[in-house]
């Protein structure tokens, strides 16, 4: 029952987020022609960094929670169309390893989608926080007691009341650090093409003097 009400929980969490960022597709400042170099480039770097355990035992568990940051910034740059950037970098570390695979599809990889709605939603942090946070408790909970990886499964153990409250607050504050890493990036990125437009007026207005 757990694992049915988790799935469905995820879906419809997905499908909102993917909702919300379509409407916000309007807003996407990427040139078209270049959408598809940027996708690829982030779905490659994301599939890079969640698999880096796999071939760098130690190191690598400190750069695999950063591929969210990829997704994330696919999100912030592509809207809706990051879900296709999300779905390459699962496909890549599928044929990589399958574990790794899993855990990007139902936690880390949503996360980076979910968290970007901080940013682009012009919703209070509060009121976005929550699906953010509440995606990454159904894929948690799909993760342990669904697929039941080894891993997560001798940290959390049985379902109860008290595993289930240390998965939604870890959740939570762990949401918080990206939407907080999306708002940054948001602010920066804004600041990036407002001075790229600029330097693209100012050379479209400069006046060009006949050679002599």
């Amino acid at each position: 029952m757990l694992s049915v009400i988790s799935f469905i929980g995820y879906l419809l969490l997905l499908s909102r987020t993917y909702n919300i960022l379509k409407r916000n597709r309007s807003n996407v400042q990427v040139a078209a022609n270049k959408r598809l170099t940027i996708g690829g480039s982030l779905a490659a770097l994301a599939a890079l960094l969640h698999a880096a355990p796999v071939f760098l035992p130690a190191i690598g568990l400190v750069l695999s929670p950063l591929s969210t940051l990829p997704v994330l910034l696919a999100a912030l740059l592509l809207a809706d169309q990051a879900f296709a950037v999300f779905l390459a970098a699962a496909a890549l570390l599928f044929f990589i390893n399958v574990k790794e695979a899993a855990i990007f599809f139902l936690a880390t990889g949503p996360l980076g989608l979910s968290a970007a709605l901080a940013a682009v939603s012009n919703k209070p942090l509060w009121r976005s926080l929550p699906l953010a946070a509440s995606l990454l408790i159904c894929g948690i909970l799909l993760l342990v007691f669904s697929l039941g990886l080894p891993g997560l499964q001798n940290i959390v153990g049985a379902f109860n009341a008290a595993n289930f409250l240390i998965i939604a607050l870890f959740s939570l504050a762990y949401s918080s650090l990206f939407a907080a890493a999306a708002s940054f990036l948001q602010k920066r990125l804004a600041s990036l093409f407002a001075a790229v437009l600029t330097e693209t007026d100012f050379n479209v207005d400069r006046p060009r003097h006949p050679r002599k």
